[in-house]
């Protein structure tokens, strides 16, 4: 096949004949008869023809022109320098965190890392005491601000949605420059 790239269908349609041949007792690569190995009973050999059988199945259902799934290279965990940190954009006004996330994102996006998820703040400042998770007697679960929240400038509006009112928790500039300092200098610089 040479150093040319193979299509899925090409590897799908190769590995369903080796197992046809591990099905009949045959070395798939030097093709010679497997007397005395453990591969050459007939347990396995069902499992064999059961796979082919499935290989041939996808065989049919995959285009010719079809490429392998892409490896995607895992990115690292999300890190900001110190240099980063200095170009994080604030807002003026209270926003929510999706936004603090975006922006910190932004300053970061050079460093080909996991983006740094609203979850992940909101989580730090549970365990921190500025927010708190709670129960509703509906069995959802939400977050709420403590005494602590107001500390450090998190607030909250009340919104109108489809399905009634609801709280929004924002965070004010000095809290979006609280969290840089206290959880990305802690748990995310990388400089």
């Amino acid at each position: 096949m040479g150093d040319r790239m193979l299509t899925e269908k090409e590897k799908l349609q190769r590995a369903k004949m080796y197992m046809l041949k591990l099905a009949d007792g045959i070395d798939p690569i030097s093709n010679s008869k497997m007397e005395d190995s453990v591969l050459n009973n007939e347990r396995l050999s069902k499992c064999f023809l059961y796979v082919a059988q499935v290989l041939e199945e996808r065989v049919e259902n995959c285009s010719e022109t079809e490429k392998p799934p892409r490896r995607t290279r895992s990115k690292r965990d999300f890190y900001i320098t110190k240099s980063q940190v200095d170009n994080i954009e604030y807002t003026d006004e209270p926003c929510p965190v999706s936004q603090l996330a975006d922006n910190i994102n932004k300053a970061a996006k050079e460093n080909d890392c996991k983006k740094l998820q609203s979850k992940q703040i909101n989580d730090w400042l549970v365990e921190n005491g500025y927010l708190k998770d709670i129960t509703t007697q509906a069995g959802q679960k939400r977050r709420e601000i403590t005494e602590k929240s107001k500390d450090i400038g998190i607030v909250t509006k009340q919104g109108m949605g489809s399905f009634g009112a609801y709280t929004i928790i924002l965070y004010s500039t000095q809290t979006q420059k609280f969290i840089v300092e206290h959880y990305l200098k802690n748990d995310a610089l990388n400089d």
